[in-house]
């Protein structure tokens, strides 16, 4: 694949990310130079919220990154991410800020990979199991609490009533005495 060829599918990946590289506030310049034959490059820039990719070398670049067109277009189309490339070395920092070319990923479309897709789907599935086994167990324990509950209150009521009733005969009782004694 040429740098015209990288540069067309880099372009088709990042144009739908117009409106997040017009939120940057900085400079990002990278230039990313290919393992290849013809020793070609290719650069993405975000200046004053545009977006540029070219197929020349950026002379005044944060970073340089060393990668084959393939890795490029990985990267670019969301099937790499960033780190992964930096960490196994399929994409290597010749030299610069690597945090600018971190910063570019942001721009990456959003792709499910068959891996992605089927944590989700799990994912879904248990919150929905999940959210049903809640549901289904919220009206038994509301109706478990309340019929207790309303067993407890009748006992309650009765018992106070018994209580009063008492001293009530007993004060009945020493005021008839009293008036035996009068008598």
């Amino acid at each position: 694949m040429t740098n015209v060829e990288l540069q067309q599918k880099v372009w088709n990946n990042l144009k739908g990310s117009l409106d997040k590289a017009a939120k940057f506030e900085d400079l990002v310049a990278v230039s990313f130079s290919l393992i290849s034959e013809n020793n070609e490059d290719i650069y993405v820039v975000v200046k004053d919220g545009e977006l540029l990719v070219e197929p020349y070398f950026y002379n005044d670049c944060n970073c340089v990154i060393e990668a084959s067109a393939e890795i490029v277009d990985k990267l670019f189309s969301g099937a790499l991410t960033f780190d992964k490339a930096l960490s196994d070395g399929t994409a290597k920092v010749q030299r610069g800020d690597v945090a600018k070319f971190k910063a570019l990923e942001c721009l990456v479309p959003e792709k499910k990979t068959k891996a992605a897709s089927k944590t989700a789907t799990k994912t879904a599935t248990k919150t929905a199991a999940k959210t049903s086994a809640k549901e289904e167990t919220k009206p038994a324990v509301k109706e478990e609490v309340k019929t207790p509950a309303k067993e407890e209150a009748k006992p309650a009521a009765a018992a106070p009533a018994k209580t009063e009733s008492k001293p009530a005969t007993a004060k009945t009782a020493a005021a008839k005495s009293n008036k035996k004694k009068k008598k």
